[in-house]
């Protein structure tokens, strides 16, 4: 076989070298052909070229459709996760509206001179105290009675006025008056603490705070009126539910934790248990000066006391 043909037949057969196909006698006939042609060895090393170029851009091509598919696989997850928190935003942004809006109704009915608040709360199973508050320009009076099957017994009535170091108590029932006057009563006499609605709570903080804690829906079941409904999102043992008055913004009913447990008489078996809860009751320009005026103490004994001396 002359040179020529033998190139040409080989050069027919490179391919099938590089792609590692030939037979063994094919193979044979190629590499002892190469190790003694030069030309042959160019026209190889150009096919290898070639090939290695074809696998770099394969490479390159699956390269880019790998990054291409992250990219899309990221965008996706930033989408996706984009639109859970603008519905989070948009939810929480709701529940802050609402949460602002009946704070600073609260806070503007702190600023009324002339008040009337009544909390009713359960002390035992059996038994409620009403406190009853009445705030009229600077002037407070506070009473507390204790409801129960054996009737209705006055626990104490409190006299103040706004910056003055003196506060009087009256037990009606066993008709004493102790009358404390010091510093310490002055501090307890300010404005802020006499006034039946707190508004210090009121800030910007614990309003984005409560708008985080807290459920907020509205009902009308109880009270014929619209009121919020509000429970602790996150706090799956705890029953704290606080309504929320929508006119005034301010509380209505607060339930916590606290159960009273009622046994069948003369045993350990618990025959019902109460979850207690204070009730309240706002009402505004209804106060009157004798609601605030101090009684006559002239038939009662009367004990003077003072932290100062």
């Amino acid at each position: 076989m002359d040179k020529k043909t033998e190139c040409e037949i080989v050069q027919d057969l490179l391919f099938g070298y590089s792609d590692d196909v030939l037979n063994a006698e094919s193979k044979k006939l190629v590499e002892k052909h190469l190790l003694e042609c030069k030309e042959c060895q160019e026209k190889f090393n150009e096919i290898q070229k070639d090939i290695e170029n074809h696998e770099n851009n394969q490479k390159k091509q699956i390269d880019y459709l790998k990054k291409i598919r992250r990219r899309n696989a990221i965008k996706t997850i930033l989408i996706s996760v984009g639109i859970v928190f603008l519905i989070f935003f948009v939810f929480y942004l709701r529940k802050f509206l609402i949460v602002n809006d009946f704070m600073n109704k609260a806070k503007e009915s702190a600023k009324s001179n002339n008040i009337y608040r009544e909390v009713s709360k359960m002390v035992t199973d059996d038994s409620v105290a009403i406190t009853k508050e009445w705030y009229k320009d600077g002037k407070y009076k506070l009473q507390t009675d204790i409801y129960s099957e054996k009737g209705v017994e006055n626990f104490m009535t409190v006299y103040a006025t706004v910056n003055s170091d003196e506060r009087i108590t009256i037990f009606e029932n066993s008709k004493e008056v102790k009358i404390q006057k010091d510093e310490y009563v002055k501090m307890q006499n300010e404005e802020k603490k006499l006034k039946p609605v707190d508004s210090k709570n009121y800030n910007f903080i614990n309003k984005l705070k409560i708008a985080f804690e807290y459920s907020i829906h509205t009902s009308t079941y109880h009270i014929g009126r619209e009121y919020y409904v509000m429970n602790k999102i996150f706090d799956k043992n705890s029953n704290d539910e606080v309504w929320i008055d929508k006119n005034n913004g301010l509380a209505l009913r607060k339930i916590g934790n606290e159960v009273a447990i009622k046994f069948f008489e003369g045993t350990d078996v618990i025959k019902e248990e109460i979850q207690l809860k204070s009730e309240y009751k706002h009402e505004f320009d209804t106060v009157t000066d004798e609601d605030v005026a101090v009684p006559d103490l002239t038939d009662y004994k009367i004990e003077y006391v003072s932290i100062d001396s």
